[in-house]
């Protein structure tokens, strides 16, 4: 069947090849950094000579210690975290934030036997021995086990710096986990610090469908949340919560193409060309209202659209996108994050006698995949929006092609006026032929669904 495609631009309708839908993927991602919050123990801060409790963005942050710079001796000068400490073995726990789901990452760290003066000899010279793991919600989790170099005097350092643990990350955000083995003495243990990580980032998805995104993920410090929590957190007020736009998952691209307006047979022996303004929306979606959705519960008043079911939330998005985009102050953008369009377009075209037409729209989408912070407290959502984008056009085509058998039999059928020029049902008069149906046979008609 001969089809054509027509493209329209300003006014005429001119002839293009149909594109690939998506915008095309960027090339295999080079290893980047990954921000380890307080990776170097520095807050809070410790006298030179002693100790401080508490270790910030690292949990459980009960009983737990850092050694100012001189007592951790580190050759950067780092304070540094025990993994004993007040008569028991601790575990310290944080997530990598940002790294998703496949991404293949390289966590690094410094490590040490005590310094504390008062751990014995025997304690020391052979080295402490902990546990490095990726804390796995199911499953057996790569678990090395790792032991300090020794030291011959108490109170003398042996750092060992650039250890690393390499790992495929099996959920966004995974948590890792150090966790002391020594039980020779339950306040001297192994000293870390100097955390750091980088990953090489998963491929974008690009086949996940606006109406199924992945649900949200939310956190209160390392320890997940019910993103209802989150949410409304972030709708108490208007700059309640921070969006910050993840750009290596977020991007422009051009959805499946659809029918709007109507569908032309023409069943006449001329050409027909239509004057019609055709309105186009494009609808807002997001997995938060999506979340609500199937938790039975959806938002209100308007359960489609999120700048309406929660404005300060959506404003918070809005600002962040364009903060993203390079505009922090979000003032005068020329792409502003926009939630729902509606664009009436007039079109003019062109059917040819004996062909059926319709005109289909291909929408320009934009995928802002971002978290939520709030300063006040430890909470983050992650959440993904896809809007209609400002920074492409919308792709109008004309599709085209000859009449079928139950076109050519409905255009053969008593016309609504008797001047109008058809394919009346003597064969010599059609334009194209058709074979008469088998003898005792009804003809009927079918909807059109192009």
């Amino acid at each position: 069947m001969r089809r054509h495609q027509l493209l329209r631009t300003a006014s005429p309708l001119t002839v293009l090849a149909l594109s690939c839908a998506l915008v095309p993927p960027a090339h295999a991602a080079a290893p980047v950094a990954v921000q380890v919050p307080n990776g170097t123990f520095a807050r809070p801060t410790a006298p030179d000579n002693g100790t401080q409790a508490g270790h910030a963005d690292w949990y459980p942050d009960t009983n737990a210690v850092v050694f100012g710079k001189a007592l951790a001796g580190h050759p950067q000068g780092y304070q540094a975290t025990s993994l004993n400490w007040n008569g028991a073995p601790r575990s310290m726990r944080t997530r990598l934030w940002g790294v998703k789901n496949g991404s293949q990452v390289t966590l690094r760290w410094d490590d040490s036997p005590s310094t504390h003066p008062s751990c014995k000899p025997e304690q020391v010279k052979d080295g402490q021995t902990y546990n490095v793991s990726l804390v796995v919600p199911t499953g057996i989790p790569p678990d090395p086990r790792v032991t300090t170099n020794g030291t011959d005097q108490v109170g003398t350092p042996s750092w060992t710096t650039g250890r690393t643990f390499d790992f495929t990350a099996t959920e966004d955000n995974p948590m890792v986990s150090f966790d002391s083995e020594e039980t020779r003495s339950l306040s001297c243990g192994p000293l870390i610090t100097n955390v750091t990580a980088e990953q090489v980032p998963a491929p974008v998805d690009q086949k996940v469908a606006k109406e199924r995104l992945p649900g949200p993920a939310a956190y209160n410090g390392v320890a997940t949340l019910e993103p209802g929590v989150a949410v409304d957190d972030c709708e108490g007020s208007a700059a309640a919560c921070r969006f910050t736009v993840d750009r290596r998952y977020s991007y422009p691209y051009y959805g499946r193409t659809r029918i709007i307006g109507e569908v032309y047979v023409n069943c006449t022996r001329n050409t027909v060309v239509d004057d019609h303004p055709m309105t186009n929306t494009e609808p807002p979606y997001d997995n938060l209202t999506q979340y609500y959705a199937l938790k039975g519960t959806p938002l209100t008043p308007d359960r489609a659209d999120i700048s309406v079911s929660r404005p300060h939330l959506a404003a918070q998005v809005a600002a962040g996108f364009a903060a993203g985009g390079g505009n922090p102050a979000a003032v005068s953008t020329s792409n502003p994050l926009t939630w729902s369009r509606t664009t009436t377009k007039s079109l003019n075209p062109t059917i040819q006698p004996g062909e059926v037409s319709w005109i289909e729209v291909q929408p320009a989408r934009e995928r802002v995949v971002g978290t939520f912070t709030n300063s006040r407290n430890a909470y983050r959502l992650d959440a993904v929006f896809d809007v209609p984008a400002a920074s492409l056009p919308d792709r109008y085509f004309q599709r085209t092609g000859p009449l079928n058998e139950v076109e050519l039999q409905r255009c053969g059928t008593a016309r609504p006026s008797g001047g109008t020029p058809d394919n009346t049902p003597g064969a010599d008069q059609r334009l194209l032929t058709l074979d008469a149906p088998p003898a005792g046979l009804r003809t009927r008609s079918v909807p059109l669904q192009p």
